[in-house]
């Protein structure tokens, strides 16, 4: 796993870094003071825990902490501060833990064994997530597809867990009562094809005549071990789904309904 040490005091920074070093010895530390350099590593790192004083600027700690959960939704955001002055804000956006200075081996280990989400240990190969934001990982990173469609495209075929989909429900999906897109569906069909195919994954892509699909069996998803009822998946969600589209909502209801007689 790979963790965020940003501290604006140099001494503080060098001494919890040396605690989440001790305390983590598998993880991948990083320590920053600088806003921006915090922003770009969660942009372009797989960071699971992002421990941080409420002292940094950028122009405020919690400012910069919404734009790091935009960013990842599922980040680990464990605040350090002087007082509890904060910690209702800190709340608001999530975060995973709030420790009073100063931090110590005793209080920074109560905070990593109740962790807000799960930590995926193994990074390698690919991983979709569909709690919170739906996202597309490879090795850890953000799959890039050449067209936002493609990835609406790919997270409906998740969301239908098989099921194979005539073409012409999936423009339905996609882009609503437009007509004329066929040729722009082609195109998606292909990127998402190519992709996959890029990554080794071509074989998981199921293509029929005017129908497609995903075979769920060789896709690591957290949405699919929630229905396995395997603890990563359970864990792993927190009340929302591919938040970012519509006709994900009926799912979600199916979600929320199912998970109230599990939590009976």
């Amino acid at each position: 796993m790979m963790v965020i040490v940003a501290q604006k005091d140099p001494e503080r920074l060098a001494h919890d870094a040396e605690l989440v070093r001790r305390l983590l010895p598998q993880a991948q530390v990083e320590t920053d003071q600088d806003p921006q350099q915090v922003l770009d590593l969660i942009r372009s790192q797989p960071v699971s825990i992002a421990i941080m004083g409420t002292d940094l600027e950028e122009p405020n700690s919690l400012r910069l902490a919404q734009r790091m959960k935009r960013l990842r939704p599922e980040l680990n955001l464990i605040f350090t501060a002087p007082d509890d002055s904060l910690a209702q804000k800190a709340i608001s956006i999530h975060a995973s833990g709030y420790v009073l200075l100063p931090l110590s081996e005793e209080n920074l280990q109560e905070e990593l064994d109740d962790l807000r989400y799960p930590v995926r240990e193994n990074q390698d190969g690919l991983f979709v997530r569909c709690f919170g934001d739906f996202e597309v990982f490879f090795n850890g990173r953000p799959v890039l597809f050449r067209y936002q469609k493609t990835k609406e495209l790919f997270a409906y075929l998740i969301d239908r867990r098989g099921s194979v989909v005539e073409s012409d429900t999936l423009v339905t999906i996609l882009w609503g009562g437009e007509t004329d897109r066929s040729n722009y569906f082609k195109q998606i069909r292909k990127d998402l094809k190519d992709t996959l195919e890029r990554l080794g994954l071509g074989q998981c892509l199921i293509r029929r005549r005017g129908s497609m699909g995903l075979i769920p069996d060789w896709i690591p998803c957290d949405y699919f071990d929630w229905l396995k009822g395997l603890p990563s998946g359970i864990d792993a969600y927190q009340g929302e789904y591919m938040r970012q589209y519509d006709w994900a909502e009926s799912t979600w209801i199916n979600l929320e309904t199912k998970g109230k007689f599990q939590r009976l």
